[in-house]
């Protein structure tokens, strides 16, 4: 990402736009079938919904973002949550994911086509892959965001399945958003 990304970022953050605290409904629906223990990595993670959610359920969380902005308000969270989360400040398209093995990853609204296989390669035998994207469809209700941040139909779930096992997927209308939801695992 560029040094405009990350300054609009920045800037967002410290307006208090996209900063939300619950983590998405569905993943509290899937409870049971995430692990509770282990690493997670949360990529993109911007103010940590996730990344915290992550850590109240007794994960070891590194949670990754460009903006620097943004980590602070999840280290923020996490402090008032009283749990610990890692913060690294990376640049996607640029940086490499940091090492180690995961046993979940989770990627929020953050689309690189190149990144789920970066992603794939930390995994730990049966790691878990967590995905939310809007898609295309969503330029039927509104312009925002721009069609370079949108999967193609079924985008999600096709490039899941060359190496996962797919446990979850949903793609439609949830409110006003178009999303894909996807939940996969890595061969043991």
């Amino acid at each position: 990402m560029s040094e405009a990304d990350r300054q609009k970022w920045d800037q967002r953050f410290t307006e208090g736009k996209d900063v939300r605290r619950d983590p998405p409904a569905w993943l509290r629906e899937l409870d049971d079938e995430l692990p509770k223990t282990g690493r997670a990595l949360d990529v993109a993670a911007g103010a940590g919904r996730v990344a915290v959610w992550l850590a109240r359920r007794g994960l070891e969380v590194t949670a990754v973002d460009i903006s620097p902005v943004g980590l602070a308000l999840l280290r923020e969270t996490a402090a008032d949550e009283d749990v610990k989360v890692r913060t690294v400040v990376l640049d996607l398209e640029r940086d490499p994911l940091p090492e180690g093995t995961y046993d979940l990853a989770a990627c929020f609204h953050y689309r690189q086509r190149e990144l789920l296989p970066r992603i794939v390669e930390r995994l730990a035998p049966g790691g878990m892959v967590v995905i939310e994207l809007a898609t295309v469809r969503n330029l039927e209700r509104s312009s925002v965001p721009s069609r370079r941040w949108l999967a193609e139909p079924n985008e999600v779930l096709r490039d899941a399945m060359t190496s996962l096992e797919v446990l979850y997927y949903r793609e439609g209308w949830f409110g006003p958003r178009h999303l894909a939801r996807a939940v996969a695992r890595r061969a043991q």
